[in-house]
């Protein structure tokens, strides 16, 4: 395991020391960025907040092109496929009634998902926020742990334009331009255009394709009118499209070939399992009986299966704001409205029929081979798993925002939002013969086997509505104070309807009917002071609050007529920052300290419902946070820019308990002791860190530029480090029972990464040509774990990208 070099913690007072030593030999100071994130246009360093910015220059400068990118090099966050997560405030639970913890805004409207941050590259973009801490007064909306900010280009009064071309290794190709048109003396138009493709970093062996490949199209139109000096109507509308092969979890590790016999429990003498399943699994391990070896223990990139598993999604999004001044006075509306579909399918059982070594004569039951009663031999599994989803989303926001010349202002608003999410998921075996296998069991057990080859169905639909309303006042208490009160009321209301299938669960058909309505409501406050201490420098302290509602756990897998229903979680955060402009300007400091006092947070628990192994949606009771942020950035000279960026996070279940059946399932229960306390009893994960908190992240960045040839030459280092951490809250580091041992079950040592970009351009910077690696050392680093499946006790990881470099090609007007 990598050990954070500690020594790095004294970077901002050694980059302050070297930048005072060679100050009086600059003239550069740092650009000053503006952002938005308290819904009036400040200075990134005179907002007190903890809060990341990135302009477009920035972004372009360290080569920040994804969620991935930005989650590297941001203090305490952690993003991976589907989850963003900010000093261990996350999304537990991915079904359509739940919300995630971290509130996502495109120009002020609300998205529950993360991957809008990707679509282009972030093309058409002019700044990006990321806001850590609860935001519960002027976001609400499930921005518990924080918010993310994203904030388009918008049109000038200028004929604009700029065209970015990219070529690079795995066949990556990049072509985006972006055109900015003045219509007439009040109406501006904005058009920009992305195309991204890159083979993928998977090899299936069967059909010789790549998998995991990216394939991004995205289109954009903004206008903007200017009716007059007091009043700006601005329309954004876009479109993204994605259609290609995904990629599926890595996995090195032996399969489990050993053919699987029906066990007793070593207590009660019950038989566990029908033979070719793993106890407490409905579905045959497909593997059991294969000659053939995992191709990932040779080589990682390489899989076995039938077909490779595709994503096909439709996005779109249009956005309407009306800004009027009256006197001291800014009205703002802004409307949204966004729908996605997508449908993904993968191959569910992840190997090849010809592969397949289920052969009924060498498995048992009433001591006789499964073909004597069945009459099939080999039945090589033929799974396939397919989600389609479709969304639509709606909100409107009103605020009102005073600018007075005395010592008061306010902000205030009122929010409505409304949402309706549909999902089906489905499993079904397409080999008929194996059909027959299940049905030939199911008269044991007088449970039902579908006539339409399915495994598993599940179709849920959930309308969520939500209204609040808001508001903050701001007193300047004196010359160098302003305090700030911010309260805010959040009223909302799920009604979700679902049906779920499992084979071998139920009665009569098979088929669960459930449909739930409820309803949560919470106010939320903000406390704090912004204190001056000089022209260049203030610290701020806050206790804010903030809210997630309360959620419904739709597809549960079990014959349960009842859907889980958890409760709001509630977030009181209390913390102090510095932040200073330091050395005439050349460097800037920014440093947040923070506690976090947790209730009912929601999490997912390991339970058994009805025989049937399920995830449930609960609360655990109470938990604690606390931890230090820091961000620096330095002029050395007018050549050197050196920043940095450090974050400290511990977390800690106070009062939780769970059950771990998934380690029951390949464990105990895998050999015949399904009454271990593993099994039937909870265990207190009292102590236990939150998942996806690595304690320690680091990154560094170098640029030195210079000039040659009459040209400006630019070279950027960077190197970013994140800490180990677990992926679930049992904390399971290595594990064995018996004769089965999984090393790092939960446990994801920390990792590294250093990317380097060249860059050459005019001095009047009309085109530039960037050359650039990620990945420097090529190493495909562990970034995350799943737990093994029940039916197969397989088990995929997710790895970093490998070296990938390429050339830019940009040229503006």
């Amino acid at each position: 395991m990598r050990k954070l070099p500690f020594l790095l913690l004294a970077l901002p007072l050694a980059i302050q020391a070297q930048a005072q030593a060679q100050s009086s030999g600059g003239s550069r100071m740092l650009e000053e960025i503006i952002v938005t994130a308290t819904k009036r246009e400040t200075s990134l360093m005179d907002t007190g907040a903890a809060l990341s910015a990135y302009d477009s220059n920035m972004r372009d400068l360290l080569g920040i092109d994804t969620s991935s990118d930005l989650a590297v090099r941001t203090p305490s966050v952690s993003i991976t496929s589907f989850r963003v997560s900010i000093r261990g405030v996350g999304r537990p639970n991915l079904a359509v009634g739940s919300d995630p913890g971290i509130g996502t805004y495109y120009d002020g409207v609300y998205n529950t998902e993360k991957s809008i941050i990707d679509f282009s590259n972030m093309w058409d973009l002019e700044r990006l926020e990321v806001l850590r801490g609860p935001q519960g007064t002027l976001y609400g909306r499930n921005s518990v742990g924080g918010a993310i900010n994203l904030i388009s280009r918008e049109p000038t009064d200028e004929l604009s334009g700029a065209l970015n071309v990219e070529a690079g290794s795995d066949d990556w190709r990049v072509y985006q331009g972006r055109l900015g048109l003045p219509l007439t003396e009040k109406l501006g138009a904005l058009v920009s255009l992305s195309d991204i493709s890159r083979d993928g970093f998977q090899k299936n062996e069967i059909n010789g394709k790549d998998q995991q490949q990216r394939e991004n199209r995205y289109a954009s139109l903004m206008l903007k009118y200017e009716w007059n000096d007091d009043w700006v109507t601005t329309f954004k509308g876009w479109r993204h499209d994605v259609n290609a092969r995904q990629g599926t979890g890595y996995n090195n590790e032996p399969w489990h070939t050993d053919y699987i016999q029906p066990m007793q429990d070593v207590d009660t003498g019950v038989t566990l399992n029908f033979p070719g399943m793993f106890p407490g699994t409905n579905f045959v391990n497909a593997r059991q009986g294969s000659l053939v070896e995992n191709p990932g223990i040779k080589n990682e990139d390489h899989v076995r299966e039938d077909s490779a598993p595709n994503l096909d999604s439709d996005t779109s999004m249009a956005i309407l704001t009306n800004e009027f001044v009256i006197d001291d006075y800014t009205i703002k509306y802004i409307g949204g409205y966004n729908k996605y579909y997508y449908v993904t399918t993968h191959d569910n059982d992840r190997t090849a029929a010809q592969d397949s070594g289920v052969d009924w004569r060498n498995l048992y039951f009433l001591g006789l081979p499964v073909s004597f009663f069945t009459g099939h031999t080999i039945t090589p599994p033929d799974t396939h798993w397919i989600v389609n989803q479709e969304a639509q989303f709606v909100s409107h926001d009103l605020q009102v925002l005073t600018d007075f010349d005395g010592d008061w202002n306010f902000i205030g608003g009122l929010y409505y939002y409304r949402s309706h999410e549909d999902q089906l998921v489905r499993v079904d075996e397409l080999n008929d013969d194996l059909m027959e296998v299940y049905a030939f069991f199911a008269q044991f057990i007088n449970k039902p086997v579908s006539p339409d080859n399915l495994l598993y169905e599940g179709h849920a639909n959930v309308t969520t509505r939500s209204y609040a309303a808001y508001g903050q006042l701001e007193w300047d208490y004196s010359e160098r104070a302003t305090l700030t009160f911010g309260l805010r009321y959040s009223y909302d209301e799920k009604e979700a309807r679902d049906y779920t299938y499992v084979q071998y669960v139920g009665e009569g058909d098979g088929f669960v009917y459930r449909k739930e309505k409820e309803d949560w409501s919470e106010p939320t406050w903000r406390l704090g002071i912004d204190y001056e201490l000089n022209a260049d420098s203030m610290v701020y302290a806050f206790i804010a609050t903030g809210y997630r509602a309360g959620g419904i756990n739709t597809l549960k897998p079990t014959a349960s007529d009842q859907l889980d229903v958890v409760d709001p979680e509630t977030l009181t955060s209390f913390e102090v920052g510095y932040k200073a402009m330091l050395n005439n300007g050349r460097m800037s400091v920014a440093t947040a300290l923070f506690y976090y006092d947790y209730e009912d947070l929601q999490v997912l628990k390991a339970d058994v419902v009805n025989g049937v192994s399920v995830n449930s949606f609960s609360n655990a009771d109470a938990a604690t946070a606390y931890g230090f942020e820091a961000e620096v950035t330095a002029l050395i000279n007018d050549n050197l820019t050196l920043s940095g960026a450090y974050s400290y996070n511990y977390t800690e279940y106070d009062d939780f308990k769970g059950n771990d059946n998934n380690l029951c399932t390949i464990g105990p229960l895998a050999q015949g002791h399904g009454q271990h306390d593993l099994c039937i009893n909870e265990q207190d994960l009292k102590g236990n860190q939150f998942p996806l908190t690595p304690e320690h992240k680091f990154s560094l960045n170098a640029n030195y530029r210079w000039s040659m040839m009459d040209l400006d030459w630019m070279a950027i280092a960077s190197y970013m480090y994140t800490g180990e951490q677990y992926m679930s809250e049992f904390n399971i580091d290595d594990y064995t029972f018996g004769d089965v041992t999984y090393t790092d079950l939960d446990y994801v040592d920390s990792w590294d990464r250093w990317d380097a970009r060249l860059n050459v351009q005019p001095p009047e910077g009309r085109w530039s040509v960037t050359a650039f690696v990620k990945n420097i050392t090529d190493d495909r680093e562990i970034i995350s774990r799943a737990r093994p499946s029940s039916a197969g006790h397989i088990r995929g990881r997710g790895l970093s990208a490998p070296r990938t470099y390429g050339l830019r090609v940009g040229y503006e007007f």
